[in-house]
């Protein structure tokens, strides 16, 4: 009787296990080797390095009764450490999700609909080079928005015959007044055997004075070729007043390699000595090659010109960055 009693019970408790383990688990990861060599102006730029890229992405994902379908993601990205948390990896995304036919709220650290619902010239280069300096205050794209993953609450529409949008709100805190509001919206046509895909975004994060970024731009898909021209602006009162303008060409050859080319010009209109404005230029080349299923090999060439129009300390630069990547993805 009580070996009866143990078997009865363990059953009725793998049962129960059974009943609740109704959850969809995930483990993803992307890991990504670079050496990147720079010749540039700015002497304490020129030279060579390697870099480590890597990320580890965990998600669960369930359906409940009612047909909402809830998840939840963290994303590590393993080679940053906070110094608060002892060095250990740091959280890049951590988000509740909560879909139904109403649509997406998102919950926690994820992206804002400005990025969202973002484009730029670079969204078909895997491996851009950036010669900025640190001081500089442009961007490299034509993507000026107030992207980052702060904690946020943000909604996104169902897709309705091809239209979505999206708001997202990021609370500075109780005694801050640094809030960021984001809205976007994007339209997929099938256009010739293709597809044209326009996007429009705003955001706006408050403070003693506002800060005001917009980007539009169009991506066309025609078979084997994929085109983007994007533009953006970012204003600060009487402190900026910039302006960034990409175009992209991306083609797959074929037997896993593709080729790519993007130009950007980035301009700050109130940043100026005598007649010449704070400017940001470059020209980019990209080779990627599908070695096997995951895993790709990268070469990235861009040519690049910065003038920093009397606002930075670091001066005018031009220089040329090279990058080979190896990266895998699992």
């Amino acid at each position: 009787m009580r070996k009866l009693l143990l078997t009865s019970s363990a059953l009725v408790a793998a049962a129960s296990i059974s009943s609740y383990a109704v959850a969809d688990v995930s483990v993803t990861g992307g890991f990504e080797w670079k050496y990147t060599q720079q010749a540039a102006d700015v002497t304490a730029k020129d030279g060579d390095s390697f870099h480590t890229d890597n990320e580890v992405v965990i998600s669960f994902s369930n359906k409940t009764d009612n047909g909402l379908t809830v998840t939840g993601k963290v994303e590590l990205d393993v080679d940053t450490t906070n110094p608060a948390g002892g060095g250990t990896p740091l959280n890049d995304e951590s988000v509740l999700s909560i879909s139904g036919g109403f649509g997406t709220f998102r919950l926690g650290q994820e992206d804002p609909a400005d990025e969202t619902f973002g484009i730029d010239e670079q969204d078909i280069i895997d491996e851009e080079g950036n010669g900025l300096g640190t001081s500089a205050t442009l961007g490299n794209t034509s993507n000026l928005g107030l992207a980052g993953d702060s904690n946020k609450i943000a909604y996104i529409t169902p897709k309705m015959g091809g239209f979505q949008a999206g708001y997202s709100i990021a609370d500075s805190g109780d005694n801050e007044t640094t809030d960021t509001n984001a809205i976007g919206a994007s339209y997929t046509m099938p256009i010739g055997g293709g597809s044209m895909v326009v996007k429009y975004n705003q955001a706006t994060k408050d403070g003693t004075t506002d800060t005001d970024t917009t980007n539009m731009g169009v991506q066309l898909n025609m078979g084997a070729m994929t085109l983007i021209a994007s533009s953006g602006t970012k204003e600060i009162a009487s402190d900026e007043d910039i302006e960034g303008n990409g175009f992209a060409i991306k083609y797959d050859m074929g037997g896993g390699m593709t080729i790519a080319a993007a130009t950007v010009e980035v301009t700050d209109e109130l940043d100026k000595s005598g007649a010449e404005e704070e400017k940001y230029t470059a020209n980019i080349g990209e080779v990627v090659y599908t070695v096997a299923p995951g895993l790709k090999a990268k070469v990235t060439y861009t040519d690049y010109e910065y003038k920093d129009g009397g606002s930075t300390t670091a001066g005018d630069d031009s220089g040329q960055i090279t990058n080979l990547t190896i990266s895998a993805s699992f």
